[in-house]
């Protein structure tokens, strides 16, 4: 299974991202026991099982403004910014999880703008600790 922000790269389209990204979302929401296989065979296709959990795209064009203005079936194209936003949504234990990172498209590959922020329990409580 590709990262979403491995998927962001050159000659990438929008809508294939957002597709393998819902695939992937239904996967770990399966593993997270939020979703059982019965549930996707039963489900809707006009409003997928994962939805209940991950409502939103995955990505937007980046630039002047935050939700900057784009053509998502152009290509990626070297210099193209775009955020990389996965989340999900527990209505019934009130809580969200969305995590964001910001991806330059280069000619090879990507540049993730906030690899160096933390993201992982252990860093973030070292940073809130250390004062």
């Amino acid at each position: 299974m590709r990262s979403t922000i491995e998927l962001v790269k050159k000659g990438g389209i929008w809508k294939d991202i957002q597709k393998e990204t819902e695939m992937n979302m239904e996967q770990e929401l399966i593993k997270l026991k939020l979703l059982k296989l019965s549930d996707i065979k039963r489900q809707d296709p006009a409003w997928p099982a994962f939805k209940k959990y991950f409502m939103h795209n995955v990505s937007h064009f980046l630039g002047l403004d935050v939700h900057d203005v784009g053509y998502f079936q152009t290509p990626y194209k070297p210099g193209m910014v775009f955020t990389v936003e996965p989340g999900i949504y527990i209505a019934e234990e009130g809580l969200g999880i969305r995590l964001e990172n910001n991806i330059v498209v280069k000619e090879k590959g990507n540049f993730d703008l906030m690899r160096n922020i933390p993201v992982e329990i252990d860093e973030i409580e070292e940073i809130m600790n250390s004062k």
